[in-house]
């Protein structure tokens, strides 16, 4: 009713103006059973990097809040009328924004920002800047019933102005607060329901202030699907604000298609099983070089031999003899393109290997040993082995073999138990801590810079584990990027079980409410390069993707800490990222052939995200 409420407003008699308003007041009690919400409250999104066209639509870059008609544009000035006003007034081109409507029809593109590759082999994941909703219309198009899992954090409308409507920050004395947040999310879930494949999961988290609205728009938005709401233990202290309990927890709503079902796993994510939490009972892969005294080379001089690796592939490629006493390893050298490791110890000593040359080449043909982490530090690989033990629990059936490394031929094992168990509605880990591992692991990829309440990324895994974890080539999308942990948490768990899943973000630029004031002050505005900088995408999501893959923070340093596996953050992941921008182009000229350049990477996108994008600055475009 907020469109009835301006019409109201316009009436020239006064009189009749408050006679409407008490009998719309009168309406408003009549409310009936479920959710009710004005849901046709307008939309429109600001392009700070898109041209201003005559014919479209424009906002003053320091008033988001008025929107203009672009009647023409000629020599830099542009001609503008707002809410059909007689008079049009002149304003400078330079001090516009290009604005697009929701309701709009949109001619969407891509343009590369930045490649990285790590893994040549593997598909690659894409970050997308750009406003959600019509990324989604460009993702419908390229992926519709084809996404596996949609995880999703959208803003939780506190009331303490963390997201925006319009441009203009949403706060707790704006009377349309619910309203806005729910016709922004039911846009997005429309869409996003039909990107789901028919065993597809989508996983919603949000917290006390819109969950039991969520709740209902959720069952009128996806009435097929099966939902729960998992309660999950973010801050075992507890938060307490006034009149309030200590608040430890917040939602995730997890609804699965008709087709799909939670994966089971080794950890029900309640019960207490290990005496560390986060940590997960997996197989024990244990390391070549031997430790300890006694091995040094000279005590078992045919255990001291080399091993060629393919750094790229993370494979060995052959293992040599052992090195004759008195024979300088330096003499080996390792044919182009691979590398070659020695049992080196931690000071640089030789050392020797726990297995025979022959013993080990029989190891590498059945899968029991692989190439395990590259030590930045050091300058070295680790050679693993599954060792007697776990061999004999092979045979047992305590472990099972589930499959093995395409590439490297390693096979992949798992406890036989760890199939058996479903993740329960309240999940209460160590590893969930938002402040540990949500706030202040962040801190470690970025190198200090702030992001609020960003997700404990063993949170989002489990969440990923439990929706798509037997699906080793699922495809992830999250359109709430925000700090990018769903692209972490996705490689995380490629990592854990050789796995190729793809995951696609999108989010916008947005700068927060507090650094937007100050940026102001100095008299920077949304389409300024410092304004830029310090939005979310540039400032956070594409560089703590680039951090976590690469294991190297923004400022060049490695990222120091290690993973719950005790894997070194510095080793990254051997995986491939794209980042894009979302383009917004021109009907004619992409009819006429002129776009192709921005439409080859949504036709790369449509092929899978394999390889290179033909076609772009750095690979030529061939028939």
């Amino acid at each position: 009713m907020a469109r009835i409420d301006d019409l109201v407003k316009d009436v020239p008699s006064k009189e009749l103006q408050v006679a409407l308003g008490e009998e719309l007041a009168e309406l408003r009690k009549r409310v009936p059973f479920g959710l009710v919400y004005e849901r046709h409250l307008p939309e429109f999104a600001v392009v700070a990097d898109q041209e201003v066209l005559p014919a479209s639509y424009a906002t003053p870059r320091d008033d988001h809040g008025r929107r203009l008609r672009v009647l023409e544009v000629q020599n830099g000035t542009a001609k503008v009328v707002e809410n059909g006003a007689d008079e049009p007034e002149e304003v400078p081109v330079e001090e516009l924004l290009a604005v697009r409507g929701l309701s709009e029809k949109i001619f969407p593109g891509l343009t590369s920002v930045e490649r990285l590759e790590r893994a040549p082999e593997k598909p690659w994941h894409a970050v997308i800047k750009g406003e959600n909703y019509h990324a989604l219309q460009l993702l419908e198009f390229t992926y519709r019933g084809q996404v596996d899992c949609i995880y999703i954090d959208p803003p939780y409308n506190t009331g303490a102005r963390n997201w925006t409507y319009n441009n203009h920050y949403v706060d707790d004395s704006d009377a349309w607060r619910h309203s806005k947040w729910l016709s922004f999310m039911e846009k997005r879930l429309c869409i996003a329901r039909r990107l789901l494949k028919r065993d597809g999961v989508l996983i919603v988290t949000v917290d006390e202030h819109e969950v039991h609205r969520l709740g209902v728009l959720l069952d009128q938005v996806l009435p097929e699907f099966k939902s729960q709401l998992v309660t999950i233990v973010i801050n075992p202290l507890g938060q307490a604000r006034k009149q309030e309990l200590g608040r430890v927890e917040e939602y995730a709503y997890v609804l699965f298609n008709r087709g799909a079902e939670p994966t089971p796993g080794g950890d029900d994510l309640l019960n207490v099983q290990d005496t560390n939490p986060g940590t997960r009972r997996k197989p024990r892969w244990e390391r070549l070089i031997r430790g300890g005294t006694s091995a040094d080379r000279a005590s078992r001089p045919n255990m001291f031999y080399p091993i060629f690796i393919e750094p790229g592939a993370r494979r060995v490629s052959r293992v040599g003899e052992p090195l004759a006493p008195g024979v300088d390893r330096s003499a080996v050298i390792a044919p182009a393109g691979e590398v070659v490791v020695w049992p080196l110890r931690t000071g640089g000593e030789e050392g020797r290997w726990r297995l025979g040359a022959e013993t080990l080449r029989e190891r590498l043909e059945a899968g029991t040993a692989k190439v395990g982490a590259f030590d930045k530090k050091n300058d070295r690989w680790s050679i693993l082995y599954l060792g007697n033990s776990m061999l004999q629990r092979i045979e047992s059936g305590d472990v099972v073999a589930t499959g093995r490394d395409p590439v490297t031929g390693a096979v992949e094992v798992a406890f036989a138990s760890s199939t058996s168990v479903v993740p329960k509605t309240v999940w209460n880990r160590g590893a969930h801590r938002s402040g540990e591992y949500g706030t202040r692991l962040l801190g470690d990829f970025l190198g200090g810079r702030r992001f609020t309440f960003p997700k404990s990324l063993y949170a989002v895994s489990d969440a990923l584990r439990m929706a798509v974890g037997d699906k080793p080539n699922a495809l992830i999308l999250d359109f709430f990027a925000g700090s990018g942990t769903t692209l972490h948490a996705t490689a995380l768990l490629n990592r854990e079980d050789s796995g190729s899943r793809r995951c696609i973000l999108v989010t916008n630029n947005e700068v927060d409410g507090d650094t937007a004031v100050d940026l102001h002050k100095a008299g920077q505005y949304a389409g300024d390069a410092d304004f830029e900088a310090r939005g979310v995408f540039e400032a956070v999501t594409r560089p703590r993707c680039r951090a976590a893959l690469t294991g190297e923070r923004p400022d060049g340093k490695p990222v120091k800490g290690r993973y719950l596996d005790g894997r070194p953050y510095a080793d990254g992941f051997q995986e491939n990222c794209e980042f894009f921008q979302l383009d917004y182009l021109d009907p004619t000229a992409a009819e006429l052939g002129y776009e192709f350049q921005r439409l080859l990477p949504v036709v790369w996108l449509m092929a899978g995200g394999i390889g290179p994008i033909h076609g772009s600055a750095d690979v030529p475009f061939s028939m």
